[in-house]
């Protein structure tokens, strides 16, 4: 981790560009793609393991996000795996690429936080709230790892299983969340009143960045988009709730078959 400044529309670009034209003599990592957005990433794939990666230059904000989140999933055993299971949904209909205006990975990861906060019975707390001082945005960069390491596993009243959450989240996007008025905020655990200003004017999803407070789904800026995002959720909701066989919307056998 380095302390020095990027200038991310053209340092961060020229150096991911140079990664990238390594990357493509290397035979085991496939479909390294730049991707020019506010904070250039590039986009591979690991061949041997399957693994995909997102790769950045020097954004702050994303090693305090990246520990912020590995808490989460730390702390409750359930968070890991809906999670896995929402972003192969979201990739299987075609919602879960910022490059092509639909949600990036990250603001679906902040879909499903903000939902298993606001449940009657939460299955996680409000981590920047229950440990300010565990996720101070102002807190050296070098600090941040240790930050989080003593926060104990979190014990839910609610014993949902993941099939329940799964469904609870899809209801919830689709008959619950106000799209139009508000806007998630993990940062406090709570549906927010949109702000008035330039990055949340005008914009069909709202999803606060728990530091920088930007907006992260600002690359959903077309209605035709919107509205689809909008009818994977209604529809898989709906045939989720009728069928109750997750394969009626995530072929799963058909994956593991392939393996």
């Amino acid at each position: 981790m380095f302390s020095f400044q990027v200038n991310q529309k053209t340092d961060a670009v020229y150096i991911l560009g140079l990664v990238q034209q390594l990357f493509y003599r290397l035979s085991y990592i496939e479909r390294p793609q730049l991707i020019r957005a506010k904070v250039p990433i590039l986009k591979f794939r690991d061949k041997v393991s399957g693994v995909e990666f997102d790769l950045n230059v020097n954004n702050v904000v994303g090693i305090r996000n990246t520990f912020l989140l590995r808490t989460y999933a730390y702390i409750e055993k359930r968070v890991r795996p809906i999670i896995l299971v929402i972003k192969k949904w979201a990739r299987h209909h075609g919602i879960n690429d910022a490059s092509r205006g639909t949600l990036s990975s990250y603001s679906l990861v902040l879909l499903v936080l903000h939902y298993l906060q606001t449940l009657p019975e939460p299955v996680i707390p409000c981590l920047q709230k229950a440990y300010p001082e565990s996720f101070n945005p102002s807190m050296d960069i070098h600090l941040v790892p240790n930050g989080p390491r003593d926060i104990p596993p979190y014990t839910s009243k609610n014993d949902s299983t993941l099939g329940d959450l799964l469904l609870g989240f899809l209801k919830y996007y689709s008959t619950v969340f106000n799209w139009e008025k508000s806007m998630i905020s993990v940062r406090e655990a709570k549906a927010l009143p949109r702000p008035n200003y330039k990055d949340w004017k005008n914009k069909y999803i709202c999803v606060e960045e728990p530091f920088e407070r930007s907006n992260t789904a600002r690359a959903v800026h077309e209605k035709m988009k919107f509205d689809t995002i909008k009818a994977e959720f209604m529809e898989s909701w709906q045939l989720l709730q009728a069928k109750k066989d997750l394969n009626f919307i995530l072929p799963v056998r058909a994956t593991i078959q392939k393996r």
